[in-house]
């Protein structure tokens, strides 16, 4: 699983890029900066292969300690392949000292560590005393309403800015439409609701969840949609979409493998054609506690 959430990671990643919002990534950053000189210190939960901070860091500016965490051994040892070759191609230097990657990127001084824990027993243990600011990416639709109340209730405990970004909200829109794309998309709902490692997945309902908590912990939320686009030309992300769809869909409902398997095939005639498209509904959601609005 491990090597194919890699190869998933790296293809989605240009997608995500396309998909975030700038603004919120900005005011994360303004609210987290220090005193003049002094680092961002910002703890990535569910960090993968390091891509969050890759898209972030250039937005929020300024000398930044990262902490990556994940409980995926291979894609926690990934991430210092991922971040150097990033690094070298946006002409930054890259070396590490001990466990610790520095990145030096114009004026700026970049640390980034990993750390292994299993969030879903133990997220309460994720130490946040001196952070500036916590961020996820593409993770709290897999998260139950009860696991996302423990993470409100860290964050208030801290008074922990939080910037999520590319929640799953539950929309999909295939163009052209087929007849089967309901039914598709009822069963692949229902897969995704099942329970991913952190409880019964909230998928859709994730981000207003997560706001309501935050909300009545008297946090200022915003959210703002941060779609993915995929155009006639990204052949393997809709070959990829399309399957990932069907398996899902088919897992959920078995019964109904031979209408899912027709769906599939009218959408790989649309890809080879260059006639399909998809649209994707995700959020980006900033949290801001009181006092740091």
């Amino acid at each position: 699983m491990s090597a194919f959430a890699a190869d998933w990671l790296r293809l989605r990643e240009p997608f995500d890029a396309a998909a975030r919002n700038a603004d919120l990534a900005r005011r994360f950053g303004a609210v987290v900066a220090r005193e003049p000189g002094g680092p961002r210190r910002i703890v990535d939960l569910g960090a993968g292969s390091g891509a969050n901070f890759r898209a972030l860091a250039p937005l929020v500016g300024g000398h930044q300690d990262w902490l990556l965490v994940d409980n995926d051994p291979l894609l926690l040892a990934a991430q210092a392949g991922e971040i150097g070759r990033w690094s070298r191609e946006a002409g930054w230097s890259c070396g590490s000292i001990d466990d610790v990657m520095l990145i030096e990127a114009g004026g700026a001084r970049w640390r980034v560590r990993a750390q292994r824990v299993d969030l879903a027993v133990s997220v309460e243990n994720v130490d946040l005393t001196g952070c500036d600011g916590v961020t996820t990416s593409a993770f709290l639709d897999l998260a139950s309403g009860e696991w996302l109340d423990r993470l409100c209730a860290l964050l208030a405990r801290h008074a922990a800015p939080l910037l999520a970004t590319l929640t799953v909200e539950g929309r999909r829109e295939w163009h052209p439409a087929l007849p089967g794309d309901a039914r598709v998309q009822d069963a692949f709902l229902r897969h995704q609701a099942r329970d991913k490692g952190l409880g019964p997945a909230l998928g859709g309902r994730a981000a207003s969840r997560l706001a309501q908590g935050l909300t009545a912990r008297g946090y200022e939320v915003t959210t703002a949609a941060s779609d993915w686009r995929i155009g006639a030309e990204h052949r393997d992300m809709l070959l990829e979409m399309v399957s990932g769809t069907v398996a899902a869909a088919s897992e959920a409902e078995p019964a109904a493998s031979a209408l899912f398997a027709k769906w599939s095939a009218e959408r790989h005639a649309h890809v080879r054609a260059g006639a399909l498209t998809l649209e994707m509904g995700h959020l980006d959601l900033l949290a801001l506690p009181p006092g740091r609005l």
